[in-house]
Parts: C-alpha cells; structure tokens; sequence
C-alpha cells in the first residue's frame, strides 16, 4: 500500500510556506493559510488557500520497479497540482520589516514572497517519511486584480509537482 504522500506533501507546503512568510511580519502570524476554501464567517485576512485541484500518475517506472532510500520496489512517478489564491482585504494593513503594507502593495509582497518561498520550500524539513520530489513549478500569476463588490485585492496561480509514489 502506498504512504500518505499526498497528505505529507500539503502539510509541508502550508506549514512551510506560512512558518517563512509569518517569520516577516510584525507579530509572526499576520498571513493566513487555508488548506481549502474557508468558510466565509471563519476567514482572515490576508488569507493564501493552497487548493488542490488534481494528482495522478505521471509516468511509469520500467516494471514499476524503483528504489527510494536503500529499499526496492514498485511504484511510479505521480503529480501533483495545486491553484494557490490570495486575497487581501482593502482595510488590512501589514507591517512587515517596519513598512506598513496594505492593498494593492500588500497583493504584491505576498505573491513574490509566497512564490519566492514555496518554490524554494525543503520539504525534508516538514515531512515525516522518506519523500523524493522529483519536480516542481510555479506558472505565472494570473486573475490579479481588485473585486470591487468585496473591496478585495487577489491573484491566482499555478503549482505542480512531481515525486516518486513508491510502494512496497
């Protein structure tokens, strides 16, 4: 049976991302990270939610045979993809290094920090099992903008990787 890697991968990028983006702010726990849509009565703002969207084999090892650390056997190549969002609320303001940022400037400093941060995440830090990411990437940032009718700032983008689903 294969491991949780999955669930393994989700926790480090969420726990990750938010442990080195919160270590910039002024009290340590101004961003909010959100593993799915929260609840609309239970967000806060600024909130990054890190969606999964899709997973599934992306390439079979010859046999299926594969080694991870010192063991052998069988598995094969998976994927993984996410749609990470972010939403800044007009009247949240952030101070971050001494600067106070909010709107549009806050939108900014959180997508470069949070692409910046899970694109150079170490996933060996926050996994409790052997794990080899093989791949990863972010696509650009896309739908950025203000939604008026909330007074919310956001952007969405793209996140895939790929690992070695090994079972024994």
């Amino acid at each position: 049976m294969a491991k949780d890697f999955l669930n393994v991968i989700e926790r480090a990028i969420l726990m990750g991302v938010s442990d080195k983006i919160n270590t910039s702010t002024a009290t340590g726990s101004d961003i909010h990270f959100y593993g799915e849509f929260p609840e609309a009565e239970e967000v806060k703002f600024p909130a990054v939610i890190i969606q999964q969207v899709a997973s599934g084999f992306t390439e079979q090892m010859m046999g299926q045979g594969m080694t991870l650390g010192g063991a052998s056997g069988t598995g094969e190549i998976y994927g993984i993809a996410y749609n990470i969002h972010i939403i800044c609320e007009r009247d949240v303001e952030i101070t971050i290094g001494g600067t106070v940022y909010k709107q549009r400037k806050l939108l900014n400093w959180l997508m470069l920090n949070v692409a910046n941060e899970i694109t150079d995440l170490t996933f060996s830090e926050y996994q409790e099992e052997t794990m080899e990411v093989l791949e990863r990437e972010l696509r650009g940032w896309r739908d950025i903008g203000y939604m008026p009718e909330f007074q919310w700032y956001g952007a969405s983008c793209d996140y895939s990787l790929t690992f070695k689903n090994y079972r024994s």
